[in-house]
Parts: C-alpha cells; sequence; structure tokens
C-alpha cells in the first residue's frame, strides 16, 4: 500500500512538473509559430489561451488531487489518534469498574461480624472481617446445624453472608475475564482476588498448596470438606478454576 502510494506521488509530481514546463514554454514559443496561420483561426490571445488553459487544468487537477490526498492522509491520522484515545480511556474505564467491584467484596469481607464465645468462659468478643469468617466457620458445627442441610443452613445469616460474598467474587472473577483491559491488570486483579479469599474464606489447606493438605474426611458424604458446610465448600472450589493464569 505504502508502495503504491509513492508511485502515484510520483506519477502526480511528474505531471505537475511537466504542466508548469509546458506553461513557460509554449508562450515563449509563440513567437516562432506561424502566427499568420492562427489569425485565420481567431486573434492570438484566443490561440494562447487555447493552448495554455489545458495546461492550466492539468496543473490545477494535479494540485487538487495533491490537496485531497493530504487532507485524507491526515484524517486517517487523526481517526487514528481518536481510536487509540477512546480504546484507552476504554480500558481505563474497565480497571476502575473491576477495581470499585474488588473494593465492594472488601468491604463485604471487613463488615462481616461474629460473636465470638471464648473456650471455657463467658466472655464474649465481636470480630470483624477475615478472623470473624474464620471464628465462624469454626463453630459452625457447634451450632447443632447439619453441615448437609442447605435449608438449615440458609437460616444461618452468617451463612448467607458469606455465600453473598462468594457470588460477589464469581461476578468480580467474570467481569475480569471479559474486561477489555491490559492483560496484565487481568494477572494481578486475579492474584488480589486469590489473595483476598485464600486468606478469609479458603480452608488452610489453601495457603499451601505444595504441602497438598487435605481437611478431614466426612463421614457422610465421604468427602474432604471438614468442617466446611458443602454448601460453601463446594462454591469454593468453582472459585478456584479462577485462580489459574488466564
Amino acid at each position: 500500500m505504502k508502495l503504491k502510494n509513492n508511485s502515484e506521488s510520483n506519477i502526480v509530481i511528474s505531471l505537475l512538473i511537466i504542466g508548469i514546463l509546458l506553461t513557460i514554454i509554449v508562450p515563449l514559443m509563440l513567437p516562432l509559430l506561424p502566427l499568420g496561420h492562427l489569425k485565420e483561426y481567431g486573434p492570438v490571445g484566443d490561440a494562447f489561451g487555447g493552448v495554455a488553459n489545458p495546461i492550466a487544468q492539468i496543473v490545477g487537477f494535479v494540485l487538487l488531487y495533491r490537496a485531497l490526498r493530504a487532507q485524507i492522509n491526515a484524517n486517517s491520522i487523526l481517526q487514528m489518534q481518536i481510536n487509540d484515545e477512546n480504546s484507552k480511556e476504554m480500558q481505563e474505564r474497565g480497571v476502575k469498574h473491576v477495581h470499585e467491584l474488588y473494593t465492594f467484596l472488601e468491604n463485604n469481607i471487613n463488615s462481616f461480624s461474629y460473636e465470638n464465645k471464648f473456650e471455657g468462659t463467658n466472655g464474649i468478643q465481636v470480630v470483624h472481617g477475615r478472623r470473624a469468617i474464620r471464628c465462624f466457620i469454626d463453630d459452625i458445627e457447634d451450632m447443632n446445624i447439619d453441615l448437609h442441610n442447605a435449608e438449615q443452613l440458609l437460616q444461618q445469616d452468617g451463612v448467607r453472608e458469606i455465600l453473598s460474598i462468594l457470588r460477589i467474587a464469581e461476578n468480580i472473577f467474570d467481569r475480569i475475564g471479559h474486561a477489555d483491559i491490559n492483560e496484565n491488570d487481568k494477572l494481578f486483579y486475579i492474584d488480589l482476588m486469590k489473595h483476598e479469599l485464600t486468606f478469609s474464606i479458603f480452608p488452610y489447606t489453601d495457603l499451601d498448596e505444595s504441602a497438598n493438605l487435605k481437611l478431614e474426611l466426612c463421614g457422610d458424604c465421604h468427602k474432604f470438606h471438614g468442617n466446611y458446610p458443602p454448601l460453601i465448600f463446594d462454591k469454593l472450589q468453582q472459585l478456584k478454576r479462577h485462580f489459574q493464569k488466564q
């Protein structure tokens, strides 16, 4: 495409030079022409105009072509700049949206509260955030609730709050996957989400995957979910697929 444009430009420049030379040379050659013959067809001025006008029109056409070509190139460059700016703005907007969702998730985790009872005493301490979630999951077996009974579990505020947090996390991962943002930004927020979830809701066995630790085997369903209700544990396993680098 570039070679074609250069070839066209060379042709136009050549025509322009030829036209200019003819415009200068032809009037100078008029005294050498048989003016008597020209008088038979009209005044000398008409003859000169008849010779010069086509040449002038060629020159005008060439100049017009060059001007239009330059305008088209300028418009193309301007459009490319506009497209680049729009793309950059969309990426910035996408990163901002993902960050706002992550902040929303973080606030939900930090606002989680639980009244933790000290073992062997009557003391009660209200804990918040990650620690509250850990304490709630550790104590859920002592609440006389069947861990496999979803109906009983959903009657607990803590269970509903944790499931809500996990739904928010799922939406964020989907948003990251479909967002038109830089790949490095995607990987950054995936790592950030993994860290936040691992240290707040996921079992301790996920803190070091290389240790190959497993939760206690459940005697009812024969799955390694420990004291985690399957309703929560299964959703955690679904979220883990997003931890892989995309």
